[in-house]
């Protein structure tokens, strides 16, 4: 049986292996920017986590992605978009 905090660790590593990895060039890039990060790259920046979580709905990102607040280590898991038929 797997534990919540392993389920959360484990969700979109690449995304958060990305991030740390350039975590100050991020920071200067994009000042007080809500992040949204898919693979390894930031794929936009937005003013606010909600707008930035509306934005990753919007476009449809399949598997989720990772925003997280330019200089910060909390970030907020996007799951993937199900899309109706």
């Amino acid at each position: 049986m797997f534990s919540g905090g392993y389920v959360v660790r484990t969700v979109l590593k690449e995304e958060r292996g990305y991030y740390d990895e350039n975590v100050d060039q991020l920071r200067r890039q994009y000042p007080s920017q809500h992040l949204v990060i898919r693979g390894q790259q930031v794929i936009g920046a937005y003013p606010s986590c909600d707008e930035a979580i509306r934005a990753v709905y919007a476009t449809g990102i399949k598997g989720g992605a990772l925003v997280r607040k330019s200089g910060t280590r909390e970030d907020t898991l996007v799951p993937p978009v199900l899309v109706g038929g």
